[in-house]
């Protein structure tokens, strides 16, 4: 049985250090909890800095390599943030005159001689690139907005990292980072657990940790293909103050903004019910909804775990988002007019974005999706960031929702929100993070009043208090 180490636990939320201060750049100051974060892992092997989104984890994990005075360091994060890592390096690393090699094509391969390599997971599947990062021993290796290890059941980039021949066997040193360690679930952490201190669970097998922190409950299961129904499915959260305290004692350190930065405004959501239109009428009678709502009916929480990619569903999504896109612009502008002066518009589909692009770039705007390169992506955000004429930045929910400083602005409109938890709240922490000044934080939700859009984002906030017990609540 573990020792469950009293101070082990409490130290996972510690403000400040006890004993150790780690060193940082003359002209960098590091918070003092970003300081006790730090004192946390030089105390582990392995651990994972979980702080809420905006809590500076990158700092962390930097000032982490300058106190164990790591040679070749490595970092995995996604494509989109590499050329942000390496801006980070430059401002936080002791080592004097760094040398970054940020892996943008495979062609590039890994530099040997670099003190920090930073690849994104995409490129672990490449065989080149794998094989030249297990060619070589690493003495840290971070890996970045670390829920993309979540899927239980593995793949290709979560084997480059987990599996023993592997990432593993050429490290010294795991550093993880995420402010969302549970995106949907307790089973999301059990390969960050397994990787970095199995011990920690009791070397649980994963049917034994499904059995520990899930009960029993009704839903849908594949078996030999076919989708059945059930009554006695594991998949109800059950346990989490157990957990909580595993993950805390043995390998996370996670603190929450109104704990370490109560300077920060306070964040709220808004959900704005839209008025309906013709467009929006003929969206809702797609047969994509029809099929979504009698899943969701079934078994909602299932549902929003698991967002179906069925094509129908998929279409009528699409469909909706381009009915929703003339209203939302008039709230926009609505917005703006009532002297709203920045604002970070995010949806999902280039249709939609699109449209929001040319019916809005009078107000000034700047844009990113998935297939933008990552020195645009950047130079997007920084004019935001910096330009006062610069009113807005657009983009896709995913690449824009991770990694970024956004604190120009105190409003986030998602036009069309995530089905999953957590991840609505990591676009609304690019503005409510370290930097923000404003009075307070609002994260717009325009859904269809009386719809299954309304319900669904209703049944997301419930799962999000899930996800609460199982890493913050206190006793």
């Amino acid at each position: 049985m573990i020792d469950w180490n009293t101070y082990s636990y409490q130290s996972s939320w510690a403000k400040s250090p006890v004993l150790f201060a780690p060193p940082h750049p003359e002209n960098m100051t590091a918070m003092p909890y970003q300081q006790a974060g730090v004192e946390y892992h030089m105390s582990r092997r392995h651990a994972v800095f979980g702080d809420a989104p905006g809590l500076g984890k990158t700092a962390q994990s930097l000032l982490l390599d300058n106190a164990i005075e790591s040679g070749r360091t490595l970092v995995v994060c996604p494509a989109s943030l590499r050329l942000n890592w390496q801006r980070e390096i430059w401002l936080w690393s002791n080592i004097e005159n760094v040398r970054t090699h940020a892996v943008l094509q495979s062609s590039h391969g890994i530099n040997p001689e670099a003190d920090f390599n930073i690849v994104s997971y995409d490129m672990l599947r490449n065989p080149g690139v794998r094989d030249s990062i297990l060619d070589l021993l690493w003495d840290h290796v971070i890996l970045d907005e670390a829920h993309y290890l979540k899927d239980p059941k593995g793949n290709q980039r979560t084997k480059v990292v987990c599996a023993p021949n592997m990432l593993p066997r050429v490290t010294g040193r795991f550093t993880l980072a995420t402010g969302t360690l549970l995106p949907n679930q307790p089973i999301e952490c059990y390969n960050a657990l397994r990787l970095l201190d199995w011990e920690a669970i009791d070397r649980m097998s994963i049917e034994s940790f499904r059995r520990r922190y899930y009960a029993e409950g009704e839903g849908f299961v594949r078996i030999n293909g076919k989708v059945k129904w059930m009554s006695n499915v594991r998949n109800v959260p059950t346990n989490l103050d157990d957990l909580q305290y595993r993950l805390r004692s043995n390998i996370m350190v996670r603190r929450l903004k109104e704990d370490v930065l109560p300077q920060l405004p306070p964040k709220r959501w808004h959900i704005m019910p839209l008025e309906s239109s013709p467009e929006v009428r003929r969206a809702l009678k797609h047969e994509g909804w029809t099929i979504a709502s009698k899943m969701y009916e079934v078994d909602p929480d299932k549902f929003c775990e698991d967002v179906p990619i069925d094509g129908a569903i998929s279409t009528a999504r699409r469909e909706l988002g381009e009915a929703k896109a003339p209203l939302i612009v008039n709230y926009i502008k609505q917005l703006l007019d009532e002297g709203v002066e920045k604002l970070v518009l995010a949806g999902w589909h280039l249709s939609v974005l699109s449209y929001f692009m040319d019916k809005l770039k009078g107000f000034g705007a700047t844009y990113m999706d998935g297939s933008t390169p990552p020195s645009r992506k950047q130079t997007a955000v920084d004019r935001f960031q910096t330009d006062p004429e610069i009113r807005l930045i657009i983009g896709q929910m995913l690449p824009m929702g991770e990694g970024w400083t956004m604190t120009a602005a105190q409003d986030v409109v998602l036009a069309e929100p995530f089905w999953v938890p957590g991840k609505n709240e990591q676009m609304l922490d690019r503005v409510h993070r370290i930097g923000q000044t404003g009075e307070r934080v609002i994260g717009h939700v325009p859904v269809v009043a009386d719809s299954l859009d309304e319900r669904i984002i209703n049944t997301v906030i419930k799962k999000d208090h899930s996800i609460y017990l199982a890493l913050d609540h206190k006793a």
